[in-house]
């Protein structure tokens, strides 16, 4: 394997740490400190769902693709938002141009739900970066921006 390959299967292994690990910042102890530091409407499922109708709004998405963003059926989704819609932090609308399609959006209760999770991942990232210095953040942060930007540039 030459040296650049293995640099980037050294980073995909990193990145799968970061995502998947136990103790990875997605993984499930920090998700359990993040989520305990919501409100009990949000669930993982729950966030998740919050955090692709933000994201993919405007328009809202359609339940299914809420559906297609959890890799699960229609009717799973379904439940998934019915819950959120019960919790007040999304409602369905009707699309502007198909008014047979029904969208979900984000009530002012779920955008104010994304706020305290927004604060809560800075806060948590915050304490796990707590001995790194100003320029070593700055750094990381630069490199991390310029992946997105090659990722959404090289692989469409």
């Amino acid at each position: 394997m030459d040296e650049r390959a293995e640099l980037v299967r050294r980073l995909d292994s990193a990145v799968q740490v970061l995502r998947h690990g136990r103790f990875g910042l997605y993984g499930p102890v920090i998700r359990d400190r993040f989520l305990g530091g919501l409100p009990a409407a949000v669930t993982p499922t729950g966030y998740r769902v919050l955090r692709f109708i933000e994201v993919s709004s405007p328009p809202p998405p359609s339940v299914s693709d809420v559906a297609a963003a959890l890799l699960v059926d229609r009717a799973r989704a379904v439940r998934v938002v019915d819950r959120l819609a019960a919790d007040g932090l999304v409602a369905r609308v009707r699309d502007e141009l198909d008014r047979r399609i029904r969208r979900v959006a984000l009530t002012e209760d779920g955008r104010r739900h994304l706020r305290l999770a927004a604060a809560r991942r800075s806060e948590l990232l915050g304490e796990a970066l707590s001995d790194w210095s100003g320029p070593d953040l700055e750094q990381l942060a630069a490199y991390l921006e310029r992946l997105n930007d090659s990722v959404v540039r090289n692989l469409p």
